[in-house]
This record gives C-alpha cells, structure tokens and sequence, in this order.
C-alpha cells in the first residue's frame, strides 16, 4: 500500500458560497492524473489551471517518473508561495489560480510508491504528489496514479498532460459527455495549441490506418471555428481518444484493466481503445478546451529517445491487434527511412533501420491479449 511522507494541510482561500460549491460533493468523483518527468515548470503551469475548475469534486495526482531535476521539490516549493510566471500566455476561459489576488498555500501531500491504494485525502487538500520509483513510462506512471487513487474511490479518471492548460469548464464537459451516454469507456477533449490557440491540434481522438499502422489526429490544423457542434460527427471517425486529455470511467478500467506498460512510450492509448470491445464505444467533449504544448514534456527534449519508441510501438501493436498487417506495417517503416534518408535526416533514419532489422525480435516479444 501506499503511506504519506509528510504532508502541508493549509487550508485553500474559501471561494464563493454557491449552492453548487456547498453540495459538490454529490458530483461525480474525478481522480485527474498528471505524469512528469523533467516538467516541472509546465505540471506547474498546468495545477495552476485545474485548481478552479467548475467542476470541484476532483483530486490531483502527479506522479514523477524519476526526473533528476528535482520536480516533486520545485512543484511543493510552489505550492508554498503560488504565483505566476511571466512567460505563461494567457487564454480564453482558463481560471488559474494564481489570477486570485492574495493567493494562499496550496495543500499538498506527499506519498510513498509501494503496492495498494491511498487514504482519502484530507479537506481541502487537492493535491497528492508521488515520486514513482523509477522511470516507469506514460502508461506505467499512469497506472501508478489510478492504483494511488483506488478504483473504487472515484468514478473518472482523467489523465492530462502535464503541457497543457485547461479551460474552467473542461472537467465538467467531459463528464457530462460521458453521462449522457453510459456506455462510453473513454471521452476526449478538443486540443488546441498552446502558442495558437485558434488552431486545433486535435477534435477528440485520431483515426487509426489499420494498413500501416498509422495515425492522423481528427481536425488536425482546423481553425477553432471549424469546430462541430455535434459531437457524433467527430465519435464516428474515432477509433482512439488522444491521450493528451482522456476521461476513462473506473468501470472501463476495472472490466479493461489498466494500459499496457509494454510500450513505455506511445501507443497505450490506442492499445486501451482496441481493447475495449463491444460493451464501452468512445465520446468527444467539443466544449472541453485543452491548450497543449505538445511534446513539451518528451520529445521536445529527447525527440530520438522518443522516435525510437514510436517505431517500435507500431509494429509492436500491429503485431498485437492486426498481425495480418505486420507486413504491410514493415513496408510502411521503409518509406519512412527513405524519406528521412531523401531529406538528410541521418539520425531518425538510423532509428528506423535499427528497428526494421529488429522487427523479428520485437514481434517475438508481443503478449496477444
């Protein structure tokens, strides 16, 4: 199980008196799951979002895959004196925290990774921080936070990156997408970009080519006002929820079971969606605005390290889902190394070439669900 290592209980500034904020507590329990890893000063950026959400019946969950720059001390050492950094941008309909004048402590915890979950976290304390162990991957971090969390403590889970910021209404949007409609396992947001907030990153989710084992995000590139209001026009195109944003409901992942961690980097939310079968379809929230950096927290440091494991992952998961494909997948790898080699790119085609000589290994080592 898991055990606190010291703890700051100062009371969060009470906010208006509502009705709505009285009785927050009959709304559906939200566990929101940050994974870092050598980004702190975006996680940082990010909690100053969700700490005013309308929706208040959530907790926060970071977990820190071993970053060596200290996040977990730099995120609590905020906490203690919130405010704001010069170079944030500001965006439509996003409350931060640190807008508030006067703005007090931050509550947080501290937790030890161990096996099991956590205690409820005591009032006003929003925030748990917990230092994973070890460089575990996107999805082996995220499965820390749920098991932290404890599926039955909560009714959705909503894993965020860490580089993003969040509209106020973002949390609310998605949950009650996933009301409306119960069978949905999984709802996504709309990303915008961070630097272009009118231009969408993605609406929701991504189609998926079975052929080659490639993705294209829905709407990618799309003014914001080409935005739909229906979102069944967007959830039939789906065939994965970007992982950017997802809200996963505890019964998709109590009958699913949590992602995979055989991938480290890339592919595990659409592994999770292929793994959902008939019982849970997937939802988009146009309403729900997500403001995404976009690789701010991995690849923007380590594009290589991250290119390796895209790779990899394709045929990984075509070997997994769609065997029949696998060869067409391989073809699809040696267009990619003969563009990169057209255009110079000496680096990423090696990676390439190292993961099509590896291909028989890597399918070798796939466990079939």
């Amino acid at each position: 199980m898991y055990f606190l290592l010291g703890c700051s209980y100062d009371e969060l500034p009470p906010t208006s008196a509502t009705s709505a904020e009285q009785h927050f507590l009959t709304e559906p329990s939200a566990a929101i799951v940050l994974v870092n890893w050598h980004g702190w000063p975006e996680c940082i950026e990010c909690i100053d979002s969700l700490l005013l959400q309308n929706h208040r019946n959530f907790h926060v969950f970071v977990v820190d895959n071993d970053s060596r720059d200290h996040s977990l001390e730099h995120i609590a050492q905020w906490c203690g004196a919130p405010k704001a950094d010069p170079v944030w941008i500001g965006h439509p309909g996003v409350r931060r925290y640190t807008d508030r004048a006067n703005s007090q402590p931050i509550s947080f915890r501290v937790a030890a990774r161990v096996d099991g979950g956590l205690s409820p976290a005591p009032e006003h304390c929003p925030l748990t921080l917990i230092p994973s162990g070890g460089n575990l991957g996107y999805a082996g971090g995220c499965n820390v936070g749920i098991r932290a969390a404890g599926l039955n403590q909560f009714d959705y889970f909503w894993f965020l990156n860490p580089d993003t910021v969040v509209h106020q209404s973002a949390l609310t949007e998605l949950i009650n997408r996933a009301k409306r409609t119960p069978c949905i396992g999984i709802v996504g947001s709309t990303l915008r970009y961070y630097d272009r907030p009118d231009v969408i990153q993605a609406m929701g989710g991504a189609r998926f080519n079975r052929s080659n084992g490639t993705s294209a995000h829905i709407g990618k590139g799309a003014q914001l006002s080409e935005l739909p209001a229906d979102e069944g026009i967007i959830e039939k195109e789906m065939d994965y929820v970007v992982g950017a944003s997802m809200l996963v409901s505890a019964k998709f992942i109590t009958e699913v079971g949590l992602m995979a961690e055989d991938y480290f980097l890339y592919f595990e939310e659409i592994d999770w969606a292929f793994r959902r079968g008939a019982e849970f379809s997937l939802g988009f929230a146009p309403s729900s605005h997500v403001f995404h950096k976009s690789g701010a927290n991995s690849s923007k440091k380590v594009p290589l390290f991250s290119a390796k494991f895209y790779y990899r992952n394709r045929l990984r998961f075509v070997a997994r889902f769609l065997p029949d494909q696998l060869c067409a997948a391989k073809w699809s790898l040696l267009d990619n190394l003969l563009r990169h080699v057209a255009r110079g790119r000496w680096a990423q085609a090696r990676i390439v070439l190292t993961t099509l000589l590896s291909a028989r290994k890597i399918v070798a080592n796939v466990t079939r669900g």
